[in-house]
């Protein structure tokens, strides 16, 4: 009698059980999408004239359907999936809003503390500046200027090691307006989050997302946009040159803007990530309540000429409070960054999650991906 032939047999038997295991699960989140719906993204992609577009639905703790149509990039025509990785943009601000509320969560962080607290290195200013004020947009600290990054963009074309050296292009400039009194998109001040996490943790911000956000999620297609790793799946971004063509998008190093805007990752990554907030398993309800409760309503984007606009969403903790064509409310956030765009969308009473990228600007995801909620 041979006992190592049992146990080879056992061995041989659990090796198949875990290959068919892994088979089925892939299989049950990777369906694509349903014909009518890749018939509308047809069309979508058709009347942007986008490379490519994907889109990943998932309910109730699954993936729905994840399915893409056209190309994630245009030298090998690689077709577009739900797998495949580009930058998100200012989506990567929900990531950081996630991490901080973890933090408030276990009574490392008070949002209403000032953000030197955290970050002592941006320098105090005339008025004080809080943690809310900076995630909900109403801190008074700028957004992007064209001169931000030199001739030929040259200051985003070098990598920053740290959020005190990407800072610089606008830690010294004065508030715009005194914090709490009206609200102005700023990924500059959100870049702060990444601070708060990495001074309150002692852990790299990156290591923090990957342990405590993106793994326990399961989003092992996610990390930071360093361009010379190498990504399985990565796309490309494009835009129209003057003469209607499409071409790559320039060189971008996005170091200084991790929390704003430097993350990568999929749709299916993207409804992963809802679907963690939905269950409990990133936040516990009731920091996910906080989280997307209402701060500033009505939304009135500050002018420097006095004539503030009123703007067509309600502000959460970095989420934007959009309403659909039912008149359903739901937190969402888009982003556009080196020719791709984003749109993240949860319907936390249905237990519903939306993600769709495409990398061509301009684009408009909200009515595309809102359509598809539907």
């Amino acid at each position: 009698m041979n006992p190592y032939g049992n146990r080879n047999i056992i061995l041989l038997r659990t090796m198949l059980y875990f290959t068919l295991l892994l088979c089925i699960t892939a299989t049950a989140t990777a369906q694509p999408a349903p014909e009518h719906v890749r018939d509308y993204m047809q069309r979508v992609l058709d009347e942007f004239g986008a490379p490519g577009l994907s889109v990943t639905v998932g309910m109730n703790g699954r993936i729905l359907f994840s399915d893409g149509v056209g190309f994630a990039e245009l030298d090998n025509r690689t077709p577009a999936t739900g797998r495949t990785v580009h930058n998100i943009a200012s989506v990567s601000k929900t990531h950081a809003s996630v991490a901080v509320m973890q933090l408030v969560e276990q009574g490392k962080v008070n949002l209403d503390d000032e953000i030197q607290v955290y970050v002592p290195y941006y320098p105090k200013k005339r008025w004080p500046v809080t943690v809310r004020q900076i995630m909900t947009h109403t801190s008074g600290i700028r957004h992007y200027r064209e001169n931000d990054f030199g001739p030929n963009r040259w200051m985003e074309k070098v990598h920053y090691d740290s959020l005190e050296a990407g800072i610089k292009f606008f830690k010294h400039d004065t508030l715009l307006y005194e914090p709490g009194t009206a609200w102005l998109y700023s990924s500059y001040a959100i870049n702060l989050l990444q601070g708060v996490v990495e001074k309150v943790t002692g852990m790299e911000f990156e290591v923090y997302l990957k342990k405590y956000i993106w793994e326990p999620a399961g989003m092992l297609a996610t990390q930071f946009d360093v361009p010379c790793r190498i990504v399985p799946n990565r796309g490309k971004g494009y835009v129209r040159n003057r003469r209607g063509l499409l071409v790559n998008i320039e060189y971008a190093d996005v170091s200084y803007k991790y929390a704003g805007g430097g993350i990568i990752s999929s749709s299916e990554d993207l409804v992963r990530f809802g679907m963690a907030l939905n269950d409990g398993t990133l936040l516990k309800p009731a920091t996910v309540r906080q989280m997307f409760e209402v701060q500033v309503d009505p939304v009135l984007r500050f002018d420097a000429s006095g004539e503030y606009t009123e703007q067509n969403h309600k502000q959460a903790l970095v989420w934007f409070i959009r309403t659909d064509a039912g008149g359903r409310d739901y937190p969402s956030h888009t982003g556009t960054v080196k020719g791709c765009r984003t749109f993240l969308c949860l319907y936390p009473d249905e237990d519903l999650v939306l993600a769709l990228t495409t990398n061509i600007v301009p684009f408009d995801p909200v009515s595309v991906g809102s359509a598809i909620a539907q």
